[in-house]
């Protein structure tokens, strides 16, 4: 069973929270999330049945940890200076794969996710998408 973290903004959107609903029931039984525990999209992903949770203040050595841990990054949102994107450059830095769900470019929290596309993330544009990585 594939390990996946599933991060994003701390200023979680109605489109945040519809995504991560769609995201946990696709992954339900078939990946073990992981999540660090931050307010926004993190608390969404853990109300809504994170195996997973990782504490602490201490965000380089949390973003260490989890690029660790997970086979998978996926972030639903971030903004321009989003920790996400920290997050992310600790997974490419291990060869691990990073997915983000697109946002439209009027948007603050699609900044983090839309820039991490463009430089080679890869696309979230479905559950389905999800479907292969959990195997």
């Amino acid at each position: 069973m594939k390990r996946i973290a599933i991060v994003g903004s701390r200023r979680m959107t109605g489109y945040g929270r519809e995504v991560i609903g769609l995201l946990m029931k696709e992954l339900k039984n078939k990946a073990e999330v992981i999540t660090i525990e931050v307010q926004g999209c993190n608390l969404e992903v853990i109300r809504l049945g994170a195996k997973k949770v990782f504490r602490g203040d201490n965000f380089e050595k949390l973003n260490e940890e989890v690029a660790r841990y997970a086979d998978i990054l996926v972030i639903v949102e971030g903004g321009e200076k989003s920790g996400t994107i920290l997050l992310a450059s600790k997974f490419i830095e291990k060869g691990k794969y990073v997915y983000c769900v697109p946002g439209r470019i009027t948007d603050d929290n699609s900044r983090a996710t839309n820039w991490l596309i463009s430089q080679g993330a890869g696309v979230i544009s479905d559950t389905s998408d999800l479907t292969g990585l959990a195997e």
